[in-house]
């Protein structure tokens, strides 16, 4: 997935360095796509609605199962941690 999200950057928006802010609303840009996808031919807001709170264990290729509910939006409670170095680059943080 975020070799997807750096060439797609990289074709689209030549010259913008990838960050973790992009990155995410990448990756939820995606989870949309497969909801409008899945709910295809009936394409309303209920369908998409339904197929997305009733996916479970989605892999999009982030090291983390994607799923959902009626009271879960969330996707996925996985945190990614990241720190702006003194260069004002972000730098990625173990966290487990």
């Amino acid at each position: 997935m975020v070799l997807e999200y750096k060439n797609a950057l990289a074709k689209y928006f030549p010259g913008e360095a990838p960050d973790y802010v992009s990155l995410e609303g990448y990756v939820a840009a995606n989870v949309l796509i497969q909801g409008l996808k899945r709910a295809r031919p009936q394409l309303d807001t209920e369908k998409l609605i339904d197929v997305l709170e009733n996916t479970r264990d989605f892999n999009l290729g982030l090291g983390a199962q994607l799923s959902f509910g009626r009271a879960e939006h969330q996707a996925s409670h996985k945190i990614w941690g990241t720190a702006i170095d003194e260069n004002g680059k972000y730098q990625a943080i173990e966290l487990e």
